[in-house]
């Protein structure tokens, strides 16, 4: 899969394929069932299969006080996308001048004439130009005066629940990472550099990896079981998100006790998937209930990981 970051030097041999415009945010059951239906469509046609995206989020553009996080970044993105096995990934920088690009120009100059597609598979709530006037009904109008096939796909269901980036974004905010996961090929990926913490955690005999410089939504306080990655390799994890009230600490820290390790990783890129939330933060009325619960919480968050986690 090719990386495109200028639009305005789209190579050749792509032009012609099939394309799917979203923001992809989290890449959920709903990403991939549009993904399968523009592969198929381009291995039956035998034209490439093309992915336009945006980078950042346009709500972050339009607005930047409502400090809206991504579910995942850019990196990761791509990552997930790789699965696929498509031909590009185009990355569109978004600005206002972008924004405000009408839903007509944007298909007749962006898709048709610098992409040069011949077909376009959306899912039903699409929506593109400026005040996302362009509606997946409007695109099919577009595709009947060009020749280019439109296809609609329908969302995806799980339960009574349409699966969304927003839904997502809203589950691991309440710290329900566990059916954040059910809507998602693969789990949520918190990303961070590891800092220098205050060293409580080592005193106590539970040593933890402080994470910091992370880039998308933090799960609500709670106590959850994790997988951690770095240098190439991958724990079973219990982390810690929020304050500390039992030190009577209100900073809120993200504290990884990564199992059966102890070295000091200061520095080093850390990807922590969420498998299940534990319990929420609570005060302990000494050190010693602390420790009796961190171990129970360890204990059962190996149960967990045993029956979720099939280690590579």
């Amino acid at each position: 899969m090719q990386i495109i970051t200028d639009i305005n030097f789209f190579p050749e041999q792509f032009r012609g394929g099939v394309v799917s415009i979203g923001k992809f945010d989290g890449m959920h059951f709903g990403h991939s069932r549009i993904i399968q239906c523009l592969k198929k469509h381009a291995d039956q046609h035998q034209i490439p299969a093309v992915i336009l995206t945006f980078d950042p989020l346009p709500a972050t553009v339009l607005r930047p006080d409502w400090n809206i996080q991504p579910i995942c970044t850019l990196k990761r993105k791509i990552e997930l996308f790789q699965q696929f096995h498509l031909d590009a990934f185009v990355i569109l920088q978004t600005d206002h001048e972008l924004l405000k690009q009408s839903a007509e120009t944007f298909f007749f100059e962006t898709l048709r004439e610098k992409l040069g597609i011949t077909a376009v598979v959306e899912g039903s709530n699409f929506c593109f130009g400026h005040n996302c006037l362009g509606t997946s009904e409007l695109i099919r109008q577009y595709g009947r005066q060009t020749g280019i096939e439109i296809e609609i796909v329908e969302p995806v269901r799980f339960g009574e629940h349409l699966i969304s980036s927003s839904g997502i974004r809203k589950l691991i905010q309440e710290g329900s990472v566990e059916q954040a996961a059910e809507w998602m090929p693969q789990p949520y990926r918190l990303t961070g550099t590891v800092i220098q913490g205050d060293q409580r955690g080592r005193t106590l005999g539970f040593p933890t990896a402080n994470l910091g410089e992370t880039e998308t939504i933090i799960p609500q306080s709670g106590i959850y079981v994790t997988i951690a990655t770095f240098n190439g390799q991958s724990f079973g994890s219990t982390t810690h998100i929020g304050t500390n009230p039992t030190f009577h600490q209100s900073i809120p820290k993200i504290e990884v006790f990564i199992h059966d390790f102890n070295a000091d990783i200061y520095g080093v890129t850390m990807d922590i998937d969420f498998l299940a939330t534990l319990r929420g933060v609570v005060r302990f009325d000494s050190v010693e209930q602390l420790i009796s619960q961190m171990n129970l919480d360890i204990l059962q968050s190996r149960k967990i990981l045993a029956l979720k986690w099939k280690q590579s």
